[in-house]
């Protein structure tokens, strides 16, 4: 099976980026994909760095539930001219503060059949795809894609040469501009990602059901909102996950509510049209996606305690030697409050949603930022212009946001197969090759 945008002879899928989730792509890919990987980083030195790896005797190798060898990279460069007009596939794995940079990096040397997709899109980035990228259009034209989240928790442990690849997601959403066309890659990047890809409605329900804008900044609005100023040694740091209280659960949990309130308003206002039927509440998500990894699905706390992801500790920085405090920083609240919690608050408004507990972590988060996005409850704050919402876009109202999205198609969401609770033993990978 081929992608129909594909040329004939070998295809060329590029990896623009250089982290955690571009090393995992790097080894993935090469298991699935019948074609040549190319691979572009942002500087020379940082291109020479990966070629090193990436190119020695060992190469680039995985391991944790995923073992394997990047094996199918054949080009690493910083110049967009060397890697970009080949390219069938353009995947971003860049951080979503990245977005804007890349996708002006890439534009002007696309082909005009690439396929351009973001892992993962977090929220809005239809908004910086559409006003970057040329020949995106409702009738065709290029196509746009993003997944909802990673399919995989990844860390690099040596640039270049070595990714530990902790669990693999069960099911991950992918929406498309236009919409039509996520039937139709869905199985194609669930063959070439290594798990099930599954086709959501439209660009809404990546944008307001980013799982990363609900976990994330609420595990960690839960665990430091009272903090003041205590220093942690190494083996004091908490589990990030395993450790959380039921109070952190419950703001969690809470977050989802505000956020899954604004979806369903959305959908009654557009009489049925706009299907939000894959913002899911967070419960069932965490359920969709690790249901073999987790010990007990039965709640959102117990999901997060006893999940896939029980070694990693809170993200710290080192400020005396063996001294740590909360690194406010850290993409936790640096990305998932600005690029997730602050769109979601943009669309609630439009939607004329409550959202007190998404106000909540938005006020104490943009605090460490050293931001000032909300004012008195409101988005109005000065640096609400750095946002990727609909307001910053030229949608004011409920019409005009239910006008734009429908524009682009409106589909209905296959069923979410429910999860049984019992714990089922965990599956390995098996590649497959689509692309022969």
């Amino acid at each position: 099976m081929k992608l129909s945008i594909l040329h004939r002879g070998k295809s060329v899928l590029a990896i623009c980026g250089g982290g955690n989730a571009a090393h995992a792509l790097a080894v993935v890919a090469s298991q699935n994909f019948d074609g040549d990987i190319v691979w572009l980083r942002g500087s020379e030195e940082k291109a020479e760095n990966l070629r090193r790896g990436v190119f020695s005797a060992g190469g680039l190798r995985s391991t944790g539930v995923i073992t394997a060898l990047a094996t199918k990279v054949t080009k690493i460069s910083s110049d967009p001219r060397e890697i970009i007009p080949d390219a069938d596939l353009v995947f971003l794995v860049v951080p979503a503060f990245a977005h804007v940079t890349w996708l002006e990096k890439i534009a002007p040397h696309l082909k005009t059949t690439a396929v351009i997709g973001a892992l993962p899109a977090r929220s809005g980035f239809e908004f910086d795809a559409l006003r970057i990228i040329p020949g995106i259009r409702p009738d065709g034209g290029r196509q746009i894609f993003g997944l909802q989240t990673l399919p995989w928790s990844t860390r690099v442990q040596q640039p270049g040469k070595l990714a530990n690849i902790g669990a693999l997601k069960a099911k991950v959403f992918v929406a498309t501009l236009p919409s039509s066309h996520a039937a139709s890659l869905a199985p194609l990047l669930s063959a070439l990602l290594g798990t099930e890809i599954i086709a959501s409605p439209n660009f809404l329900n990546l944008t307001l059901g980013n799982p990363g804008q609900i976990i994330h900044p609420g595990i960690t609005y839960g665990w430091f909102s009272k903090w003041c100023g205590k220093r942690y040694r190494q083996d004091e740091i908490p589990l990030f996950y395993k450790d959380l209280s039921d109070y952190t659960g419950n703001v969690v949990q809470s977050l989802s509510n505000d956020v899954v309130a604004v979806a369903q308003k959305i959908a009654v206002a557009s009489i049925g049209k706009l299907d939000m039927s894959t913002t899911l509440p967070i419960h069932k998500w965490l359920c969709m996606s690790y249901p073999t990894q987790t010990a007990d699905l039965s709640t959102v706390t117990s999901c997060l305690r006893t999940g896939p992801i029980q070694a990693r500790r809170a993200p710290m920085v080192e400020v005396a030697p063996g001294e740590f405090v909360p690194d406010f920083q850290y993409r936790y609240v640096s990305e998932d409050m600005p690029f997730g919690l602050a769109v979601a608050k943009a669309i609630g408004e439009i939607a004329d949603v409550a959202t007190p507990v998404l106000d909540a972590v938005i006020e104490w988060s943009q605090n460490k930022l050293g931001k000032r996005y909300l004012v008195n409850g409101k988005l109005g704050g000065e640096d609400m212009r750095e946002l990727r919402i609909p307001q910053n876009y030229g949608i004011k109202n409920l019409d005009e946001l239910l006008a734009f999205y429908l524009q682009w198609g409106a589909t209905m969401a296959p069923q979410v197969s429910q999860v049984p609770p019992a714990r089922r033993p965990a599956q390995r990978f098996v590649p497959v090759r689509p692309w022969a």
